[in-house]
Formats: C-alpha cells, sequence, structure tokens
C-alpha cells in the first residue's frame, strides 16, 4: 500500500539525487592546482540530502560523486569520495530534522567534508603540506555547495509536499 509508495518515491528521487550530483560534480569541474578539482556536487547533496532516509542519503552523496571521481580522472579519489560525500549526505540527512537552522546543518556538512578530504588528500597525495593547501579550496566549495543547497531547499521541499 503507502508504504510500497513511499518507498518507490524515495528510490526515485535518491536515483535523480545520484544522477544530479554525478551531474554538477562531472560537469561543473574547475581543476583546483592541487590533486582534485572544485565542483557544485556539494550543493546537489545538500538539496537532496534532507528528503530521504540517512541510508538513501549516504548513497545519494556517495555514489554519484564516487562515479564522478572515476570517469573524471580521479580514481584514486573515487573509494574517499564515496565515504566522505557519502557520509555528509548521511550527516544532513540526520541532522535536518533535529536543527532549525538550515545554514548550521549544511555548514556542518562542509566541516565533514574539508576535514574528510584533509584526510584522503594527504593519503593520495603523501603530503601533509598538498592536504592542508587545498583545505581553502575545500572550504570554498563547501561554502558555494551550502549556499546552492540553502537556494534548492524550498524548491525541492514544496515539490517533495505536493507529491505526498
Amino acid at each position: 500500500g503507502s508504504m510500497k509508495k513511499i518507498q518507490v518515491k524515495e528510490l526515485c528521487i535518491s536515483a535523480l539525487g545520484i544522477c544530479l550530483v554525478f551531474c554538477a560534480t562531472f560537469l561543473i569541474k574547475i581543476p583546483n592546482g592541487f590533486q582534485g578539482y572544485f565542483n557544485c556536487g556539494d550543493g546537489m547533496i545538500l538539496a537532496f540530502a534532507p528528503f530521504v532516509n540517512p541510508l538513501f542519503a549516504f548513497l545519494i552523496g556517495g555514489v554519484g560523486s564516487a562515479i564522478a571521481d572515476i570517469v573524471s580522472g580521479y580514481a584514486s579519489y573515487a573509494l574517499f569520495t564515496l565515504v566522505i560525500k557519502g557520509i555528509e549526505g548521511l550527516l544532513i540527512s540526520i541532522l535536518i530534522s533535529r536543527f532549525k537552522s538550515k545554514i548550521f546543518v549544511f555548514s556542518l556538512g562542509a566541516i565533514w567534508m574539508v576535514i574528510g578530504y584533509f584526510i584522503a588528500d594527504s593519503f593520495v597525495n603523501q603530503s601533509l603540506w598538498i592536504a592542508v593547501l587545498s583545505m581553502p579550496i575545500n572550504l570554498i566549495q563547501g561554502i558555494t555547495g551550502s549556499i546552492l543547497g540553502f537556494i534548492l531547499y524550498p524548491i525541492l521541499k514544496k515539490i517533495h509536499k505536493e507529491e505526498q
């Protein structure tokens, strides 16, 4: 009955989310001068994660971003990305109902992403220095993603409400 309908709907939202995270990551990318690239994927993660359960939010963040890394020639980051962006989505999904401030929740997601890539950059590049130098770029990406997520949130919320 209605439980099945909700699961199918959430699955469809998640598939669309994975696709749009991939597109925003793959199509809008600016090499950051180090090992990675600046992209708009975080904005899509933040836009979709609040409306699905934490597992689907993990998949939206992780799978779409990891596939973009592989296709873009950053396969060495794909596993890190799966975990980092996946947890980013998961955190947003869990925290969005617990805090009134979307900006606060989105900022926590961005901070986690910056910390996650600091760790990833240290491993992939075997260099703490490159990891430190990448942090401001990742922070700018996180801030941009938060703004994009904040803009898209009311639109997706409206669509989500109309569908129920």
